[in-house]
C-alpha cells in the first residue's frame, strides 16, 4: 500500500514539473514570434529540437528507437493530430482572445475523463467531478479577468482543437504505456517533421528565422520546455493515470502566473487572486479524493 501511494505521489509531482516547464512554452515563442520567426519555422524547429535532445536520451535509457511495425501508423495519427492541434489552436487565436480559447482548450480533462469511465478504464466518484467542475471555475476567474473577444467561427475551431486534444491525450497515453515516453515522443517529433514537410510542398509557408539572439533563445527554448513538458506529462500519467494526469495539467496557468509575479513583476488583481485560490483548493481536493 505504502509503495502504491508512493508511485502516485511520484507521479503527481512529475506531471507538475510537466507543467511547470510547459508554462515558459508560450512566453518563449512570443519571444520567437516577435523576433521574426515565422510559425512554421518556429513548429519545424520544435520538432528538430525534440529530435536532437531525445534520440540520444531513449539510446542511453535502454530503449529501443525503432519501434514495432504495428506501431507505426497509430504514431503517425497522433502525430498528424498533433500537427493539427497546434494548427487550430493558434488559427483560434486570430478570430478570439487567447483567454477564450486556453479556457475551452483547458475543457479536456472532462472529455478525457468521459471517455475513460465509458470504456471502464478508470472511474471518478461524484466528488472528483465536482472537483473538475471547480478547478475549471477557478481557471475561468483567474484567466478571464477581461471582456473576451468572441466570435463563431473562432469558437467553432477552438472546439474543434478541444476534441483534437482529448484525442491526442487519450491515445498517445495509451501508446506511452506500451512504448515509453521518450521513445514516443522521439517519434512524435519524426512524423510531425514529415507532416509539415508535406503540407509546405502542397501550400507555400514562409520559414523566416530570427535576426537577433533573443529570437534564437526563444526558439531554443520554446522546443527545449515543450519537449521537457510532454515527457514528463507521459512518464507521470504512467504512474497515476491519464485522467488525473490531464487535471494536474491544469496547473500551467497557475505556473505561469507565479513566473510573472517573480521574472516579469506583475501583480495579481483580486479576481485573478480569488481564481488562484479556489483552482488551488479544488485540485487539492481532487488529489485527496481518489478515483477507484
Amino acid at each position: 500500500m505504502t509503495k502504491l501511494l508512493n508511485k502516485r505521489w511520484n507521479g503527481i509531482a512529475i506531471v507538475l514539473l510537466s507543467s511547470f516547464f510547459f508554462a515558459f512554452v508560450p512566453t518563449s515563442a512570443k519571444l520567437a514570434l516577435d523576433s521574426g520567426v515565422s510559425l512554421m519555422a518556429l513548429l519545424m524547429s520544435r520538432c528538430l529540437i525534440g529530435l536532437i535532445i531525445l534520440a540520444p536520451l531513449t539510446k542511453s535509457l535502454g530503449h529501443q528507437i525503432l519501434v514495432d511495425r504495428g506501431k507505426v501508423l497509430p504514431l503517425i495519427f497522433v502525430s498528424i493530430i498533433s500537427v493539427c492541434l497546434i494548427a487550430s489552436t493558434y488559427h483560434a487565436i486570430e478570430y478570439i482572445s487567447i483567454a477564450l480559447v486556453l479556457m475551452i482548450i483547458y475543457l479536456f480533462p472532462i472529455g478525457v475523463a468521459l471517455i475513460t469511465t465509458i470504456r471502464g478504464e478508470e472511474k471518478l466518484g461524484r466528488t472528483q467531478w465536482f472537483c473538475i467542475i471547480g478547478v475549471l471555475l477557478g481557471l475561468g476567474i483567474l484567466i478571464l479577468d477581461e471582456p473576451s473577444k468572441t466570435g463563431l467561427y473562432g469558437i467553432s475551431i477552438s472546439v474543434i482543437g478541444l476534441l483534437l486534444f482529448i484525442t491526442f491525450i487519450y491515445f498517445t497515453g495509451k501508446l506511452v504505456d506500451e512504448i515509453g515516453s521518450a521513445t514516443i515522443n522521439l517519434h512524435l517529433s519524426f512524423f510531425s517533421i514529415i507532416v509539415l514537410i508535406i503540407y509546405i510542398s502542397f501550400v507555400p509557408a514562409e520559414l523566416s528565422l530570427p535576426d537577433n539572439s533573443i529570437g534564437w533563445f526563444g526558439i531554443i527554448g520554446n522546443g527545449v520546455f515543450y519537449v521537457l513538458s510532454y515527457v514528463l506529462f507521459f512518464i507521470g500519467s504512467k504512474a497515476v493515470g491519464i485522467t488525473t494526469a490531464s487535471v494536474l495539467a491544469l496547473t500551467e496557468p497557475l505556473f505561469a502566473t507565479i513566473v510573472a509575479l517573480f521574472i516579469l513583476n506583475q501583480y495579481l488583481s483580486l479576481q485573478e487572486f480569488s481564481g488562484f485560490f479556489v483552482t488551488i483548493c479544488f485540485l487539492s481536493l481532487f488529489l485527496i479524493f481518489p478515483k477507484r
